[in-house]
């Protein structure tokens, strides 16, 4: 079987990883490509801040690495697990759906291992990575400018790839939700792309710890009329899910 770019680097930084050091002519080797292939790909992980190049190989960068994937520091993560694996649920064989940045998006990313036939579509190097380890689903991981807090892109280019794409469902991490600010983030930068992925997704699926519920943070990316559902878990505050519920969408709590 013939690796996708996307898959080959995502192969190639879990060999990394693994190994701390590679020589780039195993790296060759073991994938049956050029040279010229090998080296792009390390380019590309490299501007990514996750590897180094060096004189005939090629090593982890530890802090980088230790950082991206430890989720020692991830808050409510047993709640983020929990929605993750609820989320899951509501994919269907033969889906095209978007897995946006964010701790709990990676928590779907997570549970779809026994998952088939899927496309997906993500702007985040976490989920593309955890997303590789299933060899059936077709994981797209979006092109633009590369934000190294919260390890995805952003942009013109990525939203120019999202708009050749039809989504079936979107599930959008947020940092907070409520009947008085509707959906909001802390990343200015990043709204022109949720808006995108909104527009283009027939499903919109906002994930969010209890934390999120009630709270406003500094830009609006939607209404709560552009929200179909919210999953979120059981310390969320009633009342506030009442009003969000009021609003027409559909509140799931786990």
């Amino acid at each position: 079987m013939v690796l996708s770019a996307a898959a080959r680097r995502e192969q190639i930084l879990e060999i990394i990883s693994k190994e701390k050091q590679v020589r780039i002519s195993d790296l060759k080797d073991v994938f049956n490509t050029s040279g010229v292939t090998i080296r792009s790909d390390l380019i590309h992980l490299e501007k990514k801040g996750l590897i180094e190049r060096g004189f005939g190989t090629v090593s982890v960068k530890e802090n980088e690495m230790k950082d991206a994937f430890d989720e020692s520091h991830i808050k409510n993560l047993a709640e983020k697990k929990k929605i993750g694996e609820y989320a899951v649920n509501l994919i269907s064989e033969n889906e095209s759906i978007m897995v946006y940045t964010g701790s709990t998006s990676l928590q779907i990313a997570k549970s779809l291992k026994n998952h088939k036939n899927l496309i997906v579509v993500t702007n985040s190097i976490i989920t593309t990575y955890e997303l590789g380890k299933n060899p059936y689903i077709k994981t797209i991981m979006l092109g633009g400018y590369y934000n190294p807090d919260t390890n995805a892109v952003f942009g013109h280019h990525a939203i120019q790839q999202l708009n050749d794409y039809k989504l079936d469902k979107l599930f959008l991490s947020v940092d907070g939700i409520s009947m008085q600010g509707g959906v909001t983030s802390e990343h200015p930068y990043e709204t022109e792309i949720c808006r995108a992925v909104i527009k283009n997704a027939a499903q919109v699926i906002v994930t969010a710890d209890y934390s999120k519920i009630g709270v406003s943070r500094f830009i609006q990316i939607a209404e709560l009329n552009e929200i179909d559902m919210l999953i979120t878990d059981d310390k969320a505050p009633a009342e506030e899910l009442e009003r969000i519920r009021g609003q027409g969408v559909k509140v799931v709590v786990v």
